[in-house]
C-alpha cells in the first residue's frame, strides 16, 4: 500500500453545532432518517499553493417540523487538504478528490460526534450511516 497524494493536513475543526431536541418525542415511533449535506471548497488565491479548505455541512431532520422528529441537528466541519504536483496537473481527478474524498474523510470525523451528542442529550444513540459522496 502506498500513501495517497491527497492528504488531510492537521486535524479537522468543528465550526458549528446546533441541536434542537423535541422533549415530547416518543421514541417508540419509527422515523425515517433524513440527512442532507452541502460541500464548500475554498481554494487558495495563490495558485502555487496546493491546498484547499473543504467545509462539510450536514443536517439531520432539518426539513421537518421539530414536533414530528426526535431532534434537528446542524453541524459543520472543515479541514485543510493538500496534494502533490502530479495531482495538481490532473484537474478532473483533483476536483473529484475535493468534492468526494475530502467530504468522506470529514464525515468519518462527524459520525462519532453525532452519536455522542444524541447520547448526551438523553436519546437513543444515532449512528449515521456511511455516505456515498459520488452520487
Amino acid at each position: 500500500m502506498k500513501e495517497s497524494n491527497f492528504q488531510l493536513v492537521g486535524k479537522p475543526q468543528i465550526t458549528k453545532i446546533k441541536l434542537d431536541v423535541n422533549k415530547d418525542y416518543i421514541f417508540e415511533k419509527e422515523v425515517t432518517l433524513e440527512i442532507d449535506n452541502n460541500i464548500l471548497v475554498q481554494k487558495s488565491a495563490d495558485e502555487q499553493e496546493k491546498e484547499s479548505i473543504v467545509v462539510l455541512k450536514v443536517g439531520v431532520f432539518t426539513s421537518k417540523e421539530l414536533s414530528v422528529v426526535p431532534f434537528k441537528l446542524d453541524i459543520e466541519i472543515q479541514g485543510c487538504f493538500a496534494w502533490d504536483d502530479v495531482l495538481d496537473k490532473d484537474t478532473v481527478r483533483l476536483e473529484a478528490m475535493l468534492r468526494q474524498n475530502a467530504p468522506a474523510v470529514l464525515f468519518s470525523y462527524l459520525r462519532p460526534i453525532v452519536t455522542l451528542m444524541t447520547v448526551e442529550a438523553n436519546m437513543p444513540p444515532l449512528v449515521l450511516p456511511l455516505m456515498n459522496f459520488i452520487e
